[in-house]
């Protein structure tokens, strides 16, 4: 199941965004992605899987009101402590124009404290055509109830999906840089320029955890 996903998160410093058309999803995961792994699903029912999906919309809720702190609350105590030191908003502006449906969850633990909910976001791109991105959600069941860890989404059709670890903003922001210099390679060799060297060198797909 672990397939695509959908959206998230922004650095409150600037980080600039490569000039370029992405869906709604695509452009909020270019600022935090997490790679989601493991995904062997138990024989959960579908009802213990109802405070899992809860917990997601209460989350994207907050984030489609861009209210930061409501969204912030339902991360991990790891992830709200790791991203606030970080200085990174779990809460960016959303267009008014997006919506969200809550798919299918999946328990991906034996001892069913961890799921995957997955979720489509659907809006429309510049043209006014209709657009939609898959977002996977990684939700924790935590002393405090579930919460949100991370989220998976396939960025480029032609490399694995990235996996975004909310408790560990160093390694998101790692992987958004990735993505930024990704587009900037594919964008200049559709144009047949050549792309600007950077201190890493070539993007390369991220190793998955």
């Amino acid at each position: 199941m672990c397939r695509d996903t959908m959206p998230v998160v922004t650095s409150r410093s600037s980080i600039r965004s490569p000039q370029r058309s992405l869906g709604f999803a695509s452009t909020i995961a270019l600022c935090l992605v997490i790679v989601l792994s493991g995904c062997t699903s138990s024989s959960a029912g579908s009802a213990g899987t109802e405070p899992a999906k809860a917990a997601v919309v209460k989350f994207l809720d907050a984030m489609k009101r861009s209210d930061e702190a409501a969204a912030s609350g339902m991360l991990t105590s790891v992830a709200r402590a790791k991203t606030e030191e970080m200085g990174i908003s779990v809460a960016p502006p959303v267009p008014d124009s997006a919506t969200y449906t809550v798919r299918e969850c999946e328990m991906v633990s034996e001892t069913n404290d961890l799921a995957h909910v997955a979720t489509t976001w659907a809006d429309v791109d510049e043209t006014g055509a209709p657009t939609s991105e898959n977002i996977v959600w990684a939700v924790r069941l935590d002393p405090e109830g579930w919460r949100v860890v991370g989220m998976a989404m396939k960025i480029f059709e032609d490399m694995p999906p990235l996996l975004l670890n909310f408790e560990d903003p160093q390694d998101m922001i790692a992987k958004q840089e990735m993505v930024a210099e990704e587009l900037t390679r594919r964008a200049a060799a559709a144009s047949g320029q050549a792309a600007p060297r950077t201190a890493r060198g070539p993007a390369t797909a991220p190793a998955t955890k």
